[in-house]
């Protein structure tokens, strides 16, 4: 049974709504005065292909112990895998992000802020290695 997190990928996901909007607006009173009907059709499947490429992202923590960023929508996306056991370390950033330290690199995962406590003990549980990072304020 896979565990499931929300993403929350805060204001951001409001602004990418504000310009699909705005681009959608523009495209409908350009295709009154159509001028040139290729290219509105053109730029009216642009906008619906953003849209529908901004999507929310959820985290699964799978049985095969791995946690898979994966995308509600799949347009362009292809599901992310980070191997729980190459985690080293997990520390809180803000209030709804965790930097995940792994054996080459690191990833930010932009997690909901009341799933945070429970994905950090979820990770820990599966591998108790995992040194928690206290956050500094």
């Amino acid at each position: 049974m896979d565990k499931k997190f929300k993403a929350h990928n805060g204001i951001e996901n409001l602004f990418w709504t504000a310009l699909a909007i705005v681009l959608l607006i523009a495209i409908v009173l350009k295709l009154k005065d159509s001028s040139n009907i290729w290219a509105n059709i053109l730029y009216f499947t642009f906008t619906i292909l953003f849209i529908l490429s901004i999507t929310i992202k959820e985290y699964v923590i799978t049985d095969l112990n791995f946690i898979e960023i994966r995308f509600v929508l799949r347009l362009f996306s292809k599901n992310k895998r980070i191997p729980v056991g190459d985690i080293l370390g997990i520390k809180k950033q803000k209030k709804n992000q965790i930097r995940i330290d792994l054996v080459r690199g690191f990833e930010i995962l932009r997690v909901s802020p009341s799933d945070i406590d429970a994905m950090i003990t979820e990770l820990t549980d599966r591998n108790p290695r995992i040194k928690v990072i206290k956050e500094v304020e």
